[in-house]
């Protein structure tokens, strides 16, 4: 049986400082804790949040993150986006990354939103075993243009 997990939403710049191993591994040009800190206030001024999994061995730094926005667009209606996911490889495989989906889905469902969507690396399997399990489905390719 799986023990429950605590999530915490993360707000202030020294909660926000404890995520940023978790998201290095995800964001490997991410250079240093400050300018990441810096980054994620900007980014909760448009609405950005981070929730958070500590694992008890170690208490400082998040063992697994989840950052995400509530949108609305033409294409999907009111949603909920999920920028970042990301668990420690340390604390991989403990359920840590299966709470945070969960937590986000259950935000969705209890405010009304019509869906949940995500974008993800296509090397990215173990990530994508997670949202298979959790129902997810591969619907679109995402482009992009690196603008010069």
């Amino acid at each position: 049986m799986q023990k429950s997990m605590e999530i915490l939403e993360v707000k202030e710049r020294d909660q926000i400082k404890t995520c940023f191993n978790a998201f290095k591994e995800l964001r490997p040009h991410l250079k240093d804790s400050t300018s990441f800190v810096d980054q994620v206030v900007e980014q909760q001024k448009q609405g950005y949040t981070i929730a958070a999994i500590f694992d008890n061995s170690e208490s400082s730094s998040a063992a697994a993150c989840i950052g995400y926005r509530e949108i609305t667009t033409l294409a999907w209606g009111r949603c909920i986006y999920i920028d970042d996911f990301t668990t420690r490889s340390v604390h991989r495989r403990k359920g840590y990354g299966n709470a945070l989906l969960k937590y986000v889905i259950d935000i969705a469902k209890r405010n009304g939103y019509d869906i949940v969507h995500l974008d993800t690396g296509y090397g990215r399997h173990d990530a994508h075993r997670v949202y298979l399990r959790n129902d997810f489905q591969f619907k679109s390719h995402h482009l992009s243009l690196t603008c010069e």
